[in-house]
């Protein structure tokens, strides 16, 4: 009886012990949230920029031009600071990486 009682303390103890040597996950860089809520922002834009590349009308580009305002007011939003630059351009190419690679359109949405 009393072994039966000291092994269940004993596998609670090697239990316990497991659980509390998991490193807790750190929590998200502003870098890393703003370039989630960035690709999140342009998506649509980008989708359509990938369809105008292969037709030609002007409805796409049309398309084009009224989703780029939305995205745009979408980044405005963000709060985006000069300082975040860095790490945003950093988090993208993880997080966004068809965006990241869209230098000039980064830069007219970033305002720089």
């Amino acid at each position: 009886m009393k072994n039966t009682i000291l092994m269940r303390k004993l596998l609670f103890l090697i239990v316990l012990a497991g659980f509390s040597c998991v490193e807790p996950t750190p929590p998200e860089s502003r870098g890393d949230k703003l370039a989630k809520s960035l690709c999140s922002c342009t998506g649509q834009l980008l989708s359509l920029n990938k369809q105008a590349q292969t037709a030609s009308d002007s409805l796409a580009f049309r398309n084009i031009a009224e989703e780029f305002e939305k995205t745009r007011k979408c980044v405005s939003s963000l709060g985006l600071k000069p300082e975040d630059r860095a790490g945003l351009e950093l988090a993208l190419s993880t997080h966004c990486p068809s965006l990241a690679e869209q230098k000039d359109l980064l830069s007219e949405l970033l305002g720089q």
